[in-house]
């Protein structure tokens, strides 16, 4: 057989099996909701999924956001209504599954019984970072620091129950100290007022500080997750400066309405695993501090069960509760 006819038969057996692979998508265009505006990590990690789902199962495929206080809600309601036919999924978060439900006196959704998960895409560690003025070099001193002074150092965050609001419940409750907590409207002003020393400390993805931590500015105590970021290589795990249970990683996934078929589930995490190992994704996602993942919808149920369970005392320790 010559090299020509090889090719052709190749095509042949390979042919039928593609098809039937995106013969198995809905016939439909598919939308990914997500609670935000457009630019952050959630939603480039929602388009970076979105791009591949489209190129492997061949349909029109696109992200809707939305922004706003009740964005959140409102994003969860419309996937948890929508028809369990793979055609509208929700761009899944720590922010919204893990800390969200536990905001509300009643929760209006339960992550894990209202959805039926997809993957985790990526996950993105958060890193403690403090203004150089600070006299502390290290988490150990920085600790010390907090308790031999209480209350007298600021912690920033983005807003009441924001999810860097939750952590600083975490550093307080695992060390043991107070502090005075100072919202603000977003990131931005947090970075400035850390910066000029309004604020001493917080605890966030590492893309928000990490120019400045380059630049010597700002100083990285401690990174949150199980091993160093390959973004801050020099920076220590809370693990390796021997706390355990500090742990904040943010992850970033995609789920269906219950009663999504399992053909679709299986379906759109292969194309979402596959897709995402691409090189180009890794790069894009190291740009904001993210690693793939590649976790598949039997793995993300118990991952979101524990994730909901772990925040649960951070965020009643914290006093907060919308409406």
């Amino acid at each position: 057989m010559g090299i020509m006819q090889r090719a052709l038969l190749v095509f042949t057996l390979a042919w039928p099996c593609a098809a039937v692979h995106a013969q198995d998508a809905p016939d439909c265009t598919i939308k990914i909701i997500v609670s935000g505006p457009a630019g952050g990590t959630p939603d480039l990690i929602a388009r970076l999924g979105a791009d591949k789902l489209k190129s492997s199962l061949n349909r029109n495929t696109f992200v809707e956001n939305r922004a706003g206080g009740r964005a959140a809600v409102s994003s969860i309601t419309a996937v948890r209504s929508a028809p369990p036919d793979g055609c509208t999924l929700l761009a899944a978060n720590a922010s919204i599954f893990s800390i969200g439900p536990h905001l509300f006196k009643v929760a209006p959704y339960d992550p894990v019984q209202d959805f039926s998960p997809i993957a985790v895409l990526a996950t993105s560690p958060n890193v403690l970072v403090i203004n150089p003025a600070v006299p502390a070099k290290n988490l150990k001193e920085f600790v010390a620091l907090l308790k031999s002074q209480p209350n007298k150092f600021n912690f920033g965050s983005g807003g009441v129950g924001t999810p860097m609001h939750i952590y600083g419940a975490l550093i307080s409750s695992r060390f043991d100290v107070v502090f005075t907590h100072v919202p603000y409207r977003g990131s931005a002003p947090v970075v400035t007022d850390l910066l000029s020393g309004q604020v001493q400390f917080v605890f966030e993805q590492i893309p928000t500080f990490l120019s400045h931590v380059q630049a010597g500015t700002l100083r990285a105590l401690a990174v949150a997750s199980a091993s160093r970021s390959p973004l801050l290589p020099d920076v220590p795990t809370f693990r390796e400066e021997g706390i355990e249970g500090a742990d904040a990683v943010s992850w970033f996934g995609v789920v269906a309405p219950r009663g999504t078929p399992d053909g679709i589930i299986n379906l759109y995490a292969k194309a979402l695993r596959d897709g995402m190992r691409d090189p180009q994704v890794a790069a894009k996602l190291s740009a904001v501090g993210a690693e793939i993942s590649g976790m598949t919808p039997a793995e993300m149920i118990p991952y979101m069960e524990n994730q909901k369970a772990k925040w649960a005392p951070l965020v009643a320790a914290s006093g907060v509760q919308v409406e």
